[in-house]
């Protein structure tokens, strides 16, 4: 295990103990042991100086943006600041096609509702997969609902791949909109999302991406992807929560109706009508957490230091690791792709309930890690599971972590066999 450790940090310059010293929450102990977090899929912990950042802020120099007094025009430059680091962070071309919301769900309905209300109608289709989280098939039921438009699934293997000659065959004049995860949320899966997105363009239709797996763990670049719209959240990447973004191209922000009405998200307010501000501040309705996006382009900064291409090989190497280490268990099925994933690790047991062994994870060891149907009801009915036991690795975890894991897996399964 040390070995492997060691080889981790010499081969990308990572200085693992400095960067845990930087999250407070890892040196938590219960009961005498140490917490082991294995469930930064659901949500990362926060880096020390981002909370100093928010800190400061509240303390020192707190004022609403988008006034005219020194606080706010300081507070101000915070907020557009971080709006200019996380474009530049993702590759979007201007700052423009960044809006802010309160995270990754909202982000989704804001799409989904602007579709809903204007660019929807009786007999269109939104494809989506087989594998979404519920916040990316909810909101597109709703728009649907609205518009007499109907949802039809991509559908998936049982390893959790897509069908791209299925997908493929889907197309057609009536699809209005792809939304799809960029990678899986229970079982880790990247989809290809390239090759999706290059279909649905061949045919003029737009895609949405579900980031809120993937933009914590890999670089991701707009001008690469060409996706039409991309959503992540903050928190899953060590913001405070409350935090999301939706990138969208400029001439779709431009289509698309305001979600919400507010003043901040105006131009010119009459009895009679109202102008709406420009991009992207049209969809930013009402007071934002300003506070928290401020303290949002702390964390780009510090994961600009760090190099996401680093962090995303680290991770990558955690994976397979203890992908090796489970596969040696008996009475595991480890579930999803043998090909690219994000640094998930999903399993379910032969004969034993993957609830319990959550419990006792949690109670004898305080490793904290999620079962469950993992806000995956439709793709549990597809595998035949009633749930899945997920760990989730972050550039904070070690390999050390990851054997006590694997072997507190081990003895549940010899005590309960």
């Amino acid at each position: 295990m040390h070995q492997v450790q060691s080889l981790l940090v010499n081969t990308y310059g990572l200085k693992i103990q400095d960067i845990r010293n930087e999250f407070r929450m890892l040196k938590y102990r219960l009961n005498g042991k140490q917490l082991i977090y294995l469930d930064s899929a659901a949500t990362s912990q926060k880096p020390k100086r981002v909370m100093d950042r928010l800190q400061k802020f509240y303390l020192e120099e707190y004022a609403k943006p988008k006034e005219s007094h020194s606080l706010s025009q300081k507070a101000t430059e915070g907020l557009e600041g971080t709006r200019k680091k996380i474009a530049a962070f993702i590759g979007a071309k201007s700052e423009k096609e960044i809006v802010f919301s309160r995270g990754c769900t909202e982000s989704i309905n804001m799409i989904a509702g602007a579709f809903g209300r204007g660019l929807l109608k009786e007999g269109d289709e939104v494809l989506i997969a087989e594998l979404e989280h519920h916040a990316n098939i909810v909101p597109w039921l709703m728009a649907c609902e609205q518009s007499g438009a109907k949802v039809k699934a991509i559908p998936i293997n049982k390893k959790g791949e897509i069908d791209l000659d299925a997908y493929e065959k889907m197309l057609s004049d009536r699809t209005k909109m792809v939304a799809v995860s960029h990678t899986s949320h229970a079982l880790g899966n990247k989809l290809p999302v390239e090759e999706i997105v290059a279909m649905a363009h061949k045919k003029g239709i737009p895609v949405m991406l579900d980031g809120a797996q993937a933009a914590p763990h890999m670089p991701v670049k707009m001008q690469e992807l060409d996706c039409d719209f991309y959503v992540f959240s903050g928190h899953k990447m060590g913001t405070p929560s409350g935090v999301g973004v939706l990138y969208g191209k400029e001439e779709w922000l431009q289509k698309l109706p305001p979600d919400e009405g507010g003043a901040d998200m105006t131009k010119n307010v009459t009895l009679e009508s109202y102008t709406a501000a420009a991009l992207p501040h049209k969809f930013e309705a009402g007071t934002m957490p300003f506070a928290e996006i401020i303290a949002f382009g702390t964390l780009i900064d510090y994961l600009n230091e760090l190099d996401m291409h680093k962090l995303e090989k680290y991770e990558q190497e955690l994976l397979r690791y203890a992908t090796q280490r489970m596969s040696e268990l008996d009475r595991v099925n480890i579930m999803g792709t043998d090909g690219e994933k994000e640094p998930v690790l999903s399993i379910s047991l032969d004969g034993l309930d993957v609830k319990k062994l959550e419990k006792f994870l949690n109670d004898e060891y305080n490793i904290e890690a999620r079962a469950g149907t993992l806000t995956a009801q439709p793709l549990m009915k597809i595998l035949g599971k009633e749930g899945l036991l997920r760990a989730s690795f972050c550039y904070y975890n070690t390999a050390e972590e990851i054997d006590t894991y694997i072997g507190a897996v081990e003895e549940f399964i010899s005590k309960n066999g």
